[in-house]
């Protein structure tokens, strides 16, 4: 719901209505259902979609309720701090709306203050905790599964939570953005927030913080690639793979989650 409401508010309601079947079909929610990663997930998207929601309305309540979702979410997972980049796209597309009124970024700097505010004041240092988790980490399983193979995988991962007519729907981003100038501005919009999704993915990759069990760490992330469907052609064969492929994970694999 998250994830339509923004595409609603930066790119139009057509763009929306193309991509909610998609999300709703979406192999990934096998594990919507079954792991906390999915409340990550959640709380992210509507802090998204709230800052879209300000931008294009002009909202001081709006921007307040996305900062003070902002703040949460960097508490919820340290991965989660990477939906920084989707919400600098909501930012960028959001401008005009900015410039007519700056205290939007007031409102979203001092409802993002509150959550840390109030663990800090509470005893817990972020920056401490995380130098530990990365200790941890690479003492843990970080340390024995190798980076090399793991930097595909993951992707390959990725592929399989997100299904095969999303990896047809990102080269059709990377084609409309080519294109910029001769494309409609809704899907020029619409590739950038999607743009923005996968760049945080490919960080993630990339830290080595995410090594295999990204079919639920990378559920924030994933969910926003899932709206690269509504530029594809022929949406009902893509539907059908899509659906096939999340009754084939549900039936065939077997998880810890």
């Amino acid at each position: 719901m998250a994830v339509l409401v923004t595409i609603r508010a930066l790119a139009g309601e057509a763009l929306a209505r193309r991509a909610a079947p998609f999300l709703v079909l979406a192999p990934a929610a096998v594990w919507m259902g079954t792991s906390a990663d999915a409340y990550f997930a959640a709380v992210a998207a509507w802090a998204v979609a709230f800052l879209a929601l300000a931008v294009t309305r002009r909202s001081l309540w709006w921007a307040g309720a996305s900062g003070l979702l902002f703040g949460l979410t960097c508490y919820l997972s340290y991965g989660l701090t990477l939906v920084a980049l989707i919400a600098v796209a909501v930012l960028a597309l959001g401008r005009p709306g900015i410039r007519e009124r700056p205290a939007l970024l007031v409102a979203l700097l001092a409802g993002l203050a509150v959550v840390p505010t109030a663990f800090t004041l509470a005893g817990f240092d972020w920056w401490e905790a995380y130098r530990l988790l990365v200790t941890r980490y690479h003492q843990g399983a970080g340390g024995t599964r190798p980076y090399g193979y793991w930097v595909w995988a993951n992707l390959a991962c990725t592929v399989i939570v997100t299904g095969l007519a999303t990896a047809a729907g990102l080269r059709r981003t990377g084609a409309v953005l080519l294109r910029h100038r001769t494309a409609s501005p809704d899907v020029v919009r619409l590739g950038l927030l999607v743009s923005a999704a996968l760049l945080a993915l490919l960080v993630a990759d990339l830290s080595g913080m995410s090594k295999a069990e990204t079919e639920r760490i990378w559920l924030p992330f994933a969910m926003w690639l899932l709206a690269a469907c509504a530029l594809l052609s022929r949406p009902r064969a893509w539907l059908t793979a899509q659906a096939l492929l999340a009754l084939l994970l549900n039936h065939l694999l077997s998880t810890g989650w």
